[in-house]
């Protein structure tokens, strides 16, 4: 479910979201639950835009856990500000991102330095124009990228295979896998 949880701000900037707890939708949960059954091999899961950071009690004990945010969450937060930082060189084999693209304004860029960071393992949920395509109401979200399913696609598949995909209330999951490197 949608919801407009703040006014609406000025185009690309961000600032002051997601710093309180009251801004997280418990609904995510269920989302993130969803997603995180597909991490089904060992190694470090890097949580992009980690907020409550609601995925680490889901991983397996084979799992280490990489918050990543642009405001610390706690004292191991990466923090990175996916619009304006280049990712750092980052020692995770998988990359978990739930509703965060939705926010990157430069996405195709992004993404292209994502798949060159070569994770064996890509795990997102976007919502992409097909399930909601009124440009006015993402913004009202502030959300600053609008892309068709095909987008997304293309813009891994040079690099990963697309070997699930889901719905959680109309956020499509994607789970990509890195070919042979």
């Amino acid at each position: 479910m949608l919801k407009k949880l703040f006014p609406k701000k000025k185009k690309k900037e961000n600032i002051g979201l997601w710093s309180s707890n009251w801004e997280f939708d418990e609904e995510w949960k269920n989302r993130i639950s969803t997603m995180a059954a597909y991490i089904n091999t060992s190694g470090t899961v890097a949580d992009f835009g980690c907020g409550l950071m609601w995925l680490e009690p889901l991983l397996k004990p084979e799992n280490t856990y990489l918050p990543i945010d642009y405001i610390a969450r706690d004292e191991r937060t990466l923090v990175i500000d996916l619009n304006k930082d280049l990712l750092p060189e980052l020692n995770a084999d998988i990359a978990f991102l739930s509703g965060v693209l939705e926010y990157v304004i430069d996405i195709e860029n992004f993404v292209y330095n994502l798949t060159n960071k070569n994770f064996k393992k890509i795990i997102l949920s976007y919502c992409t124009l097909e399930k909601f395509s009124d440009v006015n109401g993402r913004e009202s979200l502030n959300w600053v990228s609008h892309k068709s399913i095909f987008d997304i696609l293309s813009m891994f598949t040079s690099k990963y295979s697309l070997s699930a995909i889901n719905d959680v209330k109309g956020n499509t999951i994607f789970v990509f896998d890195c070919k042979a490197l």
